[in-house]
């Protein structure tokens, strides 16, 4: 019995033993003088980056470039009046920017106004190109695809149209081309100014 009550004193007093702590002496509260509000400090920003401007773009008198090469397409002798023209889509090769579909519009324009041959009307054109898989924007690179298409209108003739040169010396090229027999009928340049 005396080691049972041995064990449970020595229980009770080790379980006592932590429960006891030291004592500490309380911090000294001193109290806070008011001081002006500073300021946060400021976000850094990042440094601001020069956007550089755009390419100025030059506005091209596509009608007083392309008119006269219409004009003489049309005194060609092998057209027939009346008949059907597909005009492909102008093809920049000058690395510029030249306004390409406002170029391809005015040549149908001048085809419209001064030959006697009829344009194949825009939504038969974009309707075709989509009965072959070609989008509206694409041009008419290969010539095998494109007397495709003329074929698919049942066009007589199609106009290729190739811009080349670099800025200052820009020239326009035209081809007129048969469907039927894939021969050119003419060609003719004019310098972009």
């Amino acid at each position: 019995m005396k080691r049972l009550l041995f064990v449970a004193i020595s229980v009770f007093l080790l379980a006592g033993c932590p429960s006891m702590l030291p004592q500490q002496p309380p911090v000294p509260v001193e109290p806070v003088t008011p001081t002006e509000p500073v300021e946060p400090p400021k976000p850094i920003e990042p440094p601001i980056e020069v956007v550089p401007t755009p390419p100025k773009i030059t506005r091209i008198n596509w009608s007083a470039v392309v008119t006269p090469l219409i004009r003489e397409m049309a005194v060609t002798d092998d057209l027939e009046a009346g008949k059907l023209i597909v005009i492909d889509n102008v093809k920049n090769n000058s690395g510029g920017n030249i306004q390409a579909v406002n170029a391809t519009n005015t040549i149908i324009e001048s085809v419209n106004s001064i030959s006697a041959l009829q344009t194949v009307p825009y939504t038969q054109m974009m309707s075709a190109r989509k009965a072959l898989g070609l989008s509206g924007e694409d041009r008419l690179g290969l010539r095998s695809a494109a007397i495709g298409l003329a074929r698919h209108l049942k066009a007589d003739y199609i106009l290729f149209s190739t811009v080349d040169g670099k800025k200052d010396n820009r020239v326009i090229s035209m081809q007129l081309m048969s469907v039927s027999s894939g021969e050119i009928l003419w060609n003719g340049r004019n310098k972009i100014e």
